[in-house]
This record gives structure tokens, C-alpha cells and sequence, in this order.
């Protein structure tokens, strides 16, 4: 388990017991205090252990992520993670027709998940997007994402906790992430452009047809598939996709510099 997650994890115990320890304390006072802190204290440590064993399961299951027959896609896949020096992953398709993607599972578990939507895109672009998805896997981001995504939306179905699933997912996840998966992904393609050219179709279409579900698995897709106004909007974890298009666009123009001198791993 990384620092990061168990990091996550620990945050969460002690906020969600906190807050257990409040409520018990303004409705029966100390006795309150002692039953409610402690029911809500168990409750994190099951939310902890489901989340980190089973986010991946959760994940594939909510989106009816059913196993690739594609078998250009699975070459695809293998191929980059070759390229990305890593155990080729699993590889999922998603029965919605908005283009999208996201990365789940972890080591030899790690799953590529593309929608349908994003199978009527060129080549170039889907080896592009799937590139970034490969980062994401080798840098082990997919991990502290999934966690703070499943436990993000128990408490997000709570509504009255909602803002606290915001302040985790804010807690965990950074923009840079996306920034180096773009980065790296044009890396292992060797396109930028393409990958340029992907990110602004996804983004007009699911501008345009947002997809239904709690906001609180936004951090998981390349281009955030969720409306993006009021309350929902607060999860947003990614970038802009204008400012993302100009460093990948530049890119092309000068070339792909040097790596960073340091990822993030968790």
C-alpha cells in the first residue's frame, strides 16, 4: 500500500469519526459522543477495507465493464505496455456510446476500460488515449483513484456528507496527474497531435451529452463525463482540457522533451 493511500485512508478514518463524535455529542451529549464515535469509527474501517480490496470490482461493475473481444484493441494494449515496460493489463469495453476511458484494478489486475463511443475514433487517437490510460497504470495512479473514488461516493450518497467526499477527492488526486499521463502517454504513441485531437472530441461530445452517475467517479475518465455546474462541478479533479491541448499541441510542434526529473508514485 502506498503512502498516499494509506494516507487517504487514514484521513478518512479520522474525519468520519469526528464527525460521528459531533453529531453523538449535540444529540445525547458525552455518552452520545462515546456510542456514535465509536459506531462511526467501525464503520470507516469497513468503508477503508471494501474500498481498498474491492474498488476495482465495484468500478468494472457499476460501468457493466464487459472483457475486450476487439482483437485489434487488445494488441493495442499489449503493444504500449510493452512500449511502458509493464505486465499487459486487462482490456474492457464499456457499453456507452460517449468516447471515454479510464484505468482500473492494480500489478497484474490493472485493467484498460474504453468505452463504445470511443471506438468510432481514428486509430491514431485510440492508441493515443489508451497510451495515457498505459501512465496511468505504470505509475501506479490507479490505485489511490479507485480508493478515492468508491469511498467518495458512499459518502456522496449520503448528501449531507457530500462535502466531505469533495474535500477527499481534492485531498488525493492533482491535476499533475493528468498532466504526466498526457505526458508520457504521447510518449509511448509517439503522437501528441493525436492525442491533441482526442481530447478535444471527447470533451465537445460529453459537453454536449454528459453522462448520468455520481460525480464522484470523475477522476477515473481522462476527460470528465459529468456535468460540470454547481455542486456536481466541485469534484472536478482534471485540468482544463484548452490548457491540456496547447501543452500536447506544443509538443508536436517542438518535439517531446525530456522526461520530468520525478513522477509521483504512490
Amino acid at each position: 500500500m502506498g503512502f498516499r493511500v494509506l494516507a487517504l485512508l487514514g484521513y478518512f478514518t479520522v474525519i468520519f469519526t469526528v464527525v460521528g463524535l459531533l453529531i453523538g455529542n449535540f444529540i445525547w451529549g458525552f455518552e452520545g459522543l462515546v456510542l456514535l464515535g465509536g459506531v462511526f469509527f467501525l464503520i470507516s474501517l469497513i468503508v477503508d477495507s471494501v474500498s481498498y480490496s474491492y474498488s476495482p470490482k465495484i468500478i468494472l461493475g457499476k460501468y457493466k465493464a464487459k472483457p475486450s473481444e476487439d482483437k485489434d484493441l487488445n494488441e493495442m494494449v499489449e503493444g504500449l505496455a510493452i512500449n511502458a515496460k509493464i505486465p499487459t493489463p486487462k482490456v474492457y469495453i464499456l457499453p456507452v456510446d460517449v468516447p471515454n476511458s479510464f484505468a482500473t484494478g492494480r500489478g497484474k489486475e490493472a485493467a484498460v476500460c474504453v468505452t463504445e463511443g470511443l471506438l468510432n475514433m481514428n486509430k491514431g487517437e485510440i492508441k493515443s488515449v489508451v497510451a495515457h490510460e498505459i501512465w496511468h497504470i505504470a505509475n501506479n495512479d490507479i490505485l489511490i483513484q479507485n480508493v478515492a473514488s468508491v469511498i467518495a461516493n458512499i459518502l456522496y450518497s449520503t448528501f449531507v456528507l457530500s462535502p466531505l467526499a469533495i474535500f477527499l477527492v481534492k485531498l488525493s488526486i492533482t491535476e499533475e496527474r493528468e498532466y504526466r499521463a498526457d505526458y508520457y502517454g504521447s510518449r509511448f504513441s509517439g503522437k501528441p497531435k493525436d492525442l491533441a485531437t482526442a481530447i478535444n472530441k471527447i470533451n465537445e461530445t460529453v459537453r454536449q451529452n454528459p453522462m448520468g452517475g455520481s460525480p464522484a467517479f470523475e477522476s477515473l475518465w481522462i476527460i470528465n463525463p459529468f456535468k460540470r455546474e454547481g455542486f456536481e462541478g466541485a469534484f472536478s479533479t482534471h485540468p482544463p482540457a484548452t490548457r491540456r491541448v496547447k501543452r500536447l499541441e506544443d509538443m508536436e510542434h517542438e518535439g517531446i522533451p525530456e522526461p520530468p526529473e520525478a513522477t509521483e508514485v504512490d
